[in-house]
């Protein structure tokens, strides 16, 4: 009887115990592998949907891909995606996107779960992935790839220096090529940076490249400095002419005086 009794006892901290047992993590293509799961991966932009926050072609980096899960299990697991893992597009018209945040996206179960999450282009010639283009997760990219990710995530560069930065080493990308995507000096001296700190060398990051850049920076300070002073000199100019023609009237206008 007192076994009895004991047993009873101890079942609901048995129970609690189980509920609050930290989830698995399991990487995600182990997960699709072992049919745990189904899902779909597409750009998150829609084109018929206003965004305030979009680069200049549509949306190339941030949070621009959607993962939709759907459970097939009865428990709670967690799903990895690794900073620079390859997304794989279906149609190979749409840039093969690189995930440049580290995540664990819940796999709640026997429900669907939706959200976005970070990545960046990595084909500049391709088109940019939205809505209706879908992809697959496929395996870490190369080396250099994964620390350009990695790094991104760690000092969150989620932003168009990073895209370049990518795009500088996964398509050679020159100052000429990224201008086209709104890079200017001041952005250009940034990507760089990031480049020389992971040692990673490309076209954009060579001496020639960077003399161009300061030359542009020179050019674009001593434009202004002519602008500047000729607009001074005019301004300057302008007044005394003023003051002198003031001082003039002053001079020859007649003196009336006053009658009864």
């Amino acid at each position: 009887m007192k076994k009895l009794l004991l047993i009873l006892l101890c079942l609901p901290m048995i129970g609690f115990g189980q509920e609050n047992r930290e989830p698995s993590v399991l990487p995600i293509n182990e997960a699709i592998d072992k049919g745990l799961l189904e899902l779909r991966i597409s750009g998150a932009y829609e084109p018929q949907i206003f965004s305030e926050v979009v680069d200049k072609d549509g949306v190339h980096y941030g949070k621009c891909m959607a993962i939709r899960l759907k459970s097939n299990i009865d428990s709670l697991i967690l799903l990895r995606i690794d900073c620079g893992t390859e997304l794989i597009p279906f149609d190979s018209t749409f840039q093969t996107m690189i995930v440049t945040k580290n995540i664990e996206l819940p796999l709640y179960p026997g429900q669907i779960y939706s959200t976005k999450f970070y990545a960046m282009c990595g084909q500049i010639l391709y088109d940019m992935p939205y809505i209706e283009s879908t992809y697959k997760v496929g395996v870490l990219a190369d080396s250099n790839i994964v620390k350009l990710a990695e790094y991104f995530d760690r000092n969150f560069i989620q932003n168009i220096i990073g895209q370049h930065a990518l795009w500088a080493y996964t398509d050679e990308a020159d100052l000429n090529d990224l201008e086209k995507y709104g890079a200017d000096s001041i952005t250009i001296a940034l990507t760089t940076n990031i480049l020389n700190d992971l040692s990673i060398k490309t076209i954009l990051n060579t001496e020639e490249q960077i003399e161009g850049v300061l030359h542009h920076n020179i050019f674009e300070v001593n434009k202004f400095l002519v602008y500047g002073t000729g607009a001074l000199i005019l301004l300057l100019l302008t007044s005394t002419l003023y003051l002198f023609r003031r001082r003039n009237d002053k001079i020859k206008k007649p003196y009336i005086k006053d009658t009864l």
